[in-house]
């Protein structure tokens, strides 16, 4: 382990002087513009390629340094290299860029550095997260390439990448949800929230359960574990004031009663159109009443 840790701090090191070496690149770029005719382009090419190929090293070794240090306290540096892929997706692909090319040249430069071998159908999505994430685990890399496909084909803003996955509830529901086109647990949960908290099956009460209770927590939601007794009665064992516990409960409640809810969103769908039908027949029963009434105050006028 500290072997390791080490080696990622001399990689960190080595990532200064690419830096060093990329600004380089930047100023002979910069000075063989000025002079395109008199000058050949590889060079500025070249540069091109070499300062993707230093990028994509600079994304390993964060990643590196991210399993190495936060792997298990920070998710945000991990929605933080997923979006910087992206960001270089979007640069491997931008049809408006005269550079577009030499940047894809350095990709394959870095694949060819690697040894990595690729099927000609890989997707470029696939190119980079296996670039940035070689070594690990693959379940996890097919997660943070679902991650980047979606991002891709609903164009998230790289700033948004944070709260985009949010919405979702995590990395690993996008996958889910891509993969089968389910709903996620997330999504779930609010579809059974109305219905769940519209209907009440008993209300419970006891000395034991009132010291649990606080002014703090009226209003709030609690998942409770009960036992079915022979009786058809219930024993409860445990209150759990936790919204992730809630939400899995509603999920759950969700996935049994499928058809149910269903079958209400159509009644209430249904119910909807019909009160909007009868407010405009109303609308318009009252329009041409208003109108009748103006026309006969006009002729006695």
């Amino acid at each position: 382990m500290e072997n390791k840790r080490n080696e990622v701090i001399e990689k960190s090191k080595d990532l200064k002087e690419g830096e060093a070496a990329s600004s380089g690149l930047q100023a002979i770029e910069g000075d063989q513009s000025s002079d395109l005719q008199s000058s050949p382009v590889v060079p500025i090419t070249m540069a091109v390629a070499t300062r993707i190929r230093q990028r994509i090293e600079n994304l390993v070794v964060s990643r590196e340094a991210w399993e190495m240090g936060a792997y298990a306290r920070s998710n945000e540096l991990l929605y933080s290299l997923i979006a910087e892929c992206y960001t270089l997706y979007r640069e491997l692909t931008d049809k408006s860029s005269s550079t577009t090319k030499d940047k894809r040249r350095g990709l394959d430069d870095y694949i060819s550095l690697k040894a990595m071998v690729f099927k000609d159908d890989t997707p470029l999505t696939g190119k980079i997260i296996r670039c940035v994430f070689a070594g690990t685990d693959r379940r996890r890399m097919s997660t943070y390439h679902t991650v980047l496909r979606v991002a891709v084909a609903q164009d998230w803003q790289p700033n948004e990448f944070a709260s985009n996955i949010a919405k979702f509830g995590g990395v690993q529901e996008i996958s889910l949800s891509k993969a089968s086109g389910a709903m996620t647990a997330k999504q779930k949960a609010e579809a059974a929230k109305v219905r769940v908290l519209s209907q009440v099956l008993a209300t419970a009460s006891s000395d034991a359960l009132a010291k649990l209770a606080s002014t703090d927590g009226i209003g709030s939601k609690a998942v409770a574990v009960m036992s079915q007794e022979a009786d058809g009665s219930f024993t409860i064992h445990a209150i759990v004031h936790s919204d992730t516990a809630v939400n899995a409960a509603l999920a759950a409640y969700f996935s049994s009663h499928k058809e149910e809810l269903a079958a209400l969103d159509r009644q209430v769908s249904q119910e909807a159109n019909v009160a909007t039908r009868d407010e405009l027949t109303a609308a318009a029963a009252q329009a041409v009443a208003n109108a009748q009434l103006a026309k006969t105050n006009n002729k006695h006028e």
